[in-house]
Order: structure tokens, then C-alpha cells, then sequence
């Protein structure tokens, strides 16, 4: 009687750790969630709507910039640039260095219109003679720009540094927008700015404006 009872005991014993087992091994796996770091910068993409003025991402290159909100218009801007403070006359200013020299890029709305502002622009420079500024246009975002190319002496001041500047090249964009156009300026050494103008082109054509 006693034998019998033991083995009833045992054939239980078994079958509840083979169901142990079973459902252990079916039991879904516990996914893991990643923890960001302390300091770690969230990459995104221009058009990701998430705080779109002080986002980074990276373009094809692995290249690192960071997108600018701006009055009515966005720009992927390399990390490399030196930003300087904001200023009355100017909504964002970098300091892009070469060897060829330093350049400044400023971007602002200004008002007068488009005409006007490009030929501000010229009356800063001294050409040379027979010299004559070259105009364009270029499509950012959907819409006609105008780009001028202005080279020769540079008369104002750029920074703390006073004119005039000899043998620089200005390259200026002029975005129609209401109620002010946008305007972008990049001024400095003739070999630099040379140097620099395809690049400048392509983060011209990175822009993206607010509708």
C-alpha cells in the first residue's frame, strides 16, 4: 500500500515539473529598452517637427549639423561653423574658416526688398574696372531665389576689422518672403569664398520655408 502511495507521489512530482518547465520556456521575452546617456544629442532630420532650433542630425557624409530655425525658414547648419551672438541687425552669424582665410555668413530679413538689398550689396565692393557683379537665380524650397556674386575690394567693416578688404568675393542670396525677403551674405577672402561655393550652394538648397 505504502509502495503504491510513493509512486503516486512520484508520477505527481514529475508531471508538475515537466508543466514547470513548459511554462517557463514559453513565457514571452522581456524586450530592452535602451537608456539614453546623460548629455547624448537626439539625432533628427530636417522636417522632424520635434524643437526644430537646436536639433543635430547628420547628412550622407556623416557630417554633423544642426538645424536653425529662423523667421519663416530652416537651415541645416554644419556643427563646424562658429555661431556668434544674435544681433539687432542680423538673425544668425558664423565664422567659417578655411585656408584661405576666415569667411562671415550672416542670415536676417530685411525689408526694401529684393532689388534693393542686392544692390546694397554692391555698393560695398570696389570692382575692378570692366568688372561687373553676376547675377543668378537658384530654387530653394520650391521658389525662385536671386543670387548675386560681387568680387573686388570689400569697403565695410567685417567684425572688428575695418575695411577695405582687397581681392574678396561676396556671394548673396535673396529669397523672396513675406513680408520681408531673406537674405543670406557670405563675404570674405577671393580664394575662400571660391573655395567654399559649391559647399554654400547646397546649404542655400538645404533650406526649408514655413508654410
Amino acid at each position: 500500500m505504502m509502495t503504491g502511495l510513493r509512486s503516486g507521489r512520484g508520477l505527481l512530482l514529475v508531471g508538475w515539473s515537466v508543466l514547470s518547465l513548459s511554462s517557463c520556456c514559453t513565457e514571452a521575452p522581456v524586450s530592452e529598452v535602451r537608456v539614453r546617456s546623460a548629455g547624448e544629442v537626439v539625432v533628427r532630420k530636417a522636417g522632424d517637427e520635434s524643437n526644430p532650433s537646436s536639433s543635430s542630425s547628420e547628412d550622407g557624409s556623416g557630417t554633423a549639423s544642426r538645424v536653425k530655425q529662423l523667421t519663416g525658414i530652416r537651415f541645416d547648419v554644419p556643427a563646424s561653423w562658429d555661431e556668434q551672438p544674435e544681433s539687432e541687425f542680423y538673425e544668425a552669424k558664423y565664422l567659417i574658416g578655411s585656408e584661405s582665410g576666415e569667411m562671415m555668413l550672416t542670415l536676417t530679413t530685411m525689408g526694401g526688398g529684393v532689388e534693393a538689398n542686392l544692390e546694397r550689396w554692391v555698393g560695398q565692393f570696389q570692382q575692378s574696372p570692366g568688372s561687373r557683379p553676376r547675377r543668378d537665380t537658384l530654387r530653394v524650397d520650391g521658389t525662385s531665389a536671386e543670387w548675386l556674386d560681387v568680387r573686388g575690394t570689400f569697403r565695410s567693416r567685417v567684425g572688428s576689422r575695418p575695411g577695405p578688404h582687397e581681392d574678396w568675393r561676396l556671394l548673396g542670396v535673396a529669397i523672396p518672403m513675406r513680408p520681408r525677403p531673406f537674405l543670406l551674405k557670405l563675404v570674405g577672402p577671393r580664394a575662400a569664398v571660391s573655395d567654399f561655393e559649391d559647399e554654400f550652394r547646397d546649404f542655400v538648397r538645404s533650406a526649408q520655408l514655413d508654410n
